[in-house]
């Protein structure tokens, strides 16, 4: 029988798939150590000096077989990070060729080799995602140059290509950069939360981009309950 209830919004952070984006190195994989019961699907190394939890996987089948076991339930993680989802999606491409004996997905005419990829590819994405578990995508971040009829200037964005940001921003409640600025105290790393004409950035919720920036202070302070907080209400920005 079809649902008889509206559902209201989650207010429940858990609840929430966030893509989060940088330059390397800022610190994107250790704020997300610090999320409770998170397994990190390590897709290509830089986690040696990071504690948490971690599966190396190398292949799309290493994958499959590490996403099935996890969606089983029998363990106590809650969350799962991808790191980085780049990698975790050459992974799925790379695996797609070998078994359709080509080159590239373009070798497929009238783009059938990418339509594959993308099914591979969100199959087992879509069971976590819609699952309990919370979800995270690290992704490091590029430059491009946009053009207006009046301007042009340079924006910030994560670095996986067109097609799988479209993916992935779809199914990301919250999208945030982590950046770097100067001050007058010296450099400040910090997560913008709010979208702006100089880089990506959302909140479905309006929770954390009406906050705006979020400072990010240096260990042993937790900054995921930090931000825990922020969107629970429990800290109010100074005005």
């Amino acid at each position: 029988m079809l649902t008889q209830e509206k559902k209201v919004p989650s207010m429940n952070y858990a609840e929430y798939t966030t893509l989060v984006y940088g330059t390397k190195m800022i610190g994107k994989s250790s704020l997300l150590s610090q999320v409770p019961d998170n397994l990190f699907i390590n897709a290509g190394g830089g986690l040696e000096a990071i504690s948490c939890y971690e599966e190396k996987v190398s292949t799309w089948d290493k994958f499959l077989n590490v996403g099935a076991e996890f969606i089983a339930g029998q363990h106590k993680f809650k969350a799962i990070t991808f790191d980085t989802i780049d990698r975790t999606h050459k992974m799925c491409q790379d695996y797609m060729m070998a078994k359709l004996n080509i080159i590239h997905p373009a070798d497929l005419a009238f783009g059938k080799g990418w339509d594959l990829v993308k099914s591979e590819f969100l199959r087992p994405i879509m069971k976590l995602v819609l699952s309990d578990y919370q979800v995270f995508f690290i992704s490091h971040s590029k430059e491009i140059e946009i053009t207006t009829r009046t301007a042009k200037f340079s924006k910030t964005v994560p670095s996986m290509s067109d097609g799988l940001y479209g993916m992935i921003s779809s199914l990301s409640g919250i999208i945030l950069f982590y950046d770097i600025t100067d001050t007058e105290q010296g450099e400040v790393r910090l997560l913008r939360t709010s979208p702006s004409e100089k880089w990506i950035a959302g909140d479905r919720t309006g929770r954390l981009s009406n906050y705006g920036d979020i400072i990010m202070e240096a260990p042993p302070v937790d900054n995921w309950n930090k931000i825990q907080k922020i969107f629970n209400g429990e800290i109010v920005k100074e005005i």
